[in-house]
């Protein structure tokens, strides 16, 4: 139904995929918090039943900007002591994500996928970035986001918080560094060998847990006051004007 799939199991109506195309036709462009209330308004009035009951058993939260492929995937190294894997069309990379049991961080060049899934020509190069996530994700942590039912997602306190929180998201991907060697010690140069590696660095942890608890704090406080590149910043600018755009429209 308009990109929405639908499964009926006995008395059990499964639906899956993306409200914003479902909506808007496409998801190459922001979606505000208006048009997911009227989306899901939409989606509602197609059913005889009351669907704002539904229980949601996985949402995917994302928002695109402009910006270069190239220069944005090949500085992401780690989620969490995630590395990432590549997302491929037959030989072509055009993204990465980073892949957990209960989510999957996305972050891909959506200009070479809408060219290659549906021929069209997108005017300028598009990033899109997403979170897809089982509810219990944000349901069952310490700082919880409640979702369970369809009803939720038009609460624009819970659209807010999802919002922020995938953009914090991007803040916790670990992005290659520019290092000046020069200015540091022999032991902090060892620090970034030995736990930028993370087959070493799980070795550690699994046989000397002292050690790896110790030394991964200052490995950890050392990358962390290294400079930003530009180029990330400007990144990170695009992604909070683009999700504040969001919440606020």
């Amino acid at each position: 139904m308009n990109n929405l799939k639908l499964w009926l199991r006995g008395s059990e109506l499964s639906i899956t995929n993306s409200l914003q195309k479902f909506y808007c036709n496409n998801n190459h462009s922001p979606f505000s918090y208006s048009q997911v209330n009227e989306a899901i308004h939409y989606l509602i009035a197609h059913f005889d039943c009351d669907l704002s009951a539904a229980e949601v058993k996985k949402v995917a939260v994302g928002t695109v900007i402009d910006a270069f492929p190239e220069d944005t995937f090949n500085s992401w190294e780690q989620f969490k002591n995630i590395n990432p894997s590549f997302m491929k069309n037959k030989t072509k990379i055009y993204g990465v994500n980073f892949k957990a049991t209960n989510y999957n961080i996305k972050g891909y060049d959506k200009t070479y996928q809408v060219k290659a899934e549906s021929g069209l020509t997108l005017p300028k190069s598009v990033i899109r970035f997403e979170c897809e996530a089982y509810a219990k994700y944000y349901n069952q942590r310490k700082n919880s986001i409640p979702i369970y039912k369809l009803s939720d997602l038009v609460d624009k306190n819970v659209f807010k918080q999802l919002s922020l929180d995938l953009l914090e998201v991007y803040t916790l991907i670990k992005k290659n560094k520019v290092i000046d060697f020069g200015k540091l010690s022999p032991s902090e140069i060892k620090l970034l060998a030995t736990y930028g590696n993370s087959e070493i660095s799980l070795g550690l942890k699994q046989h000397h847990k002292h050690t790896y608890k110790k030394e991964r704090q200052q490995y950890l406080k050392l990358i962390k006051g290294f400079p930003e590149t530009k180029y990330e910043k400007e990144v990170f600018k695009k992604l909070e004007d683009q999700i504040h755009f969001c919440i606020n429209t």
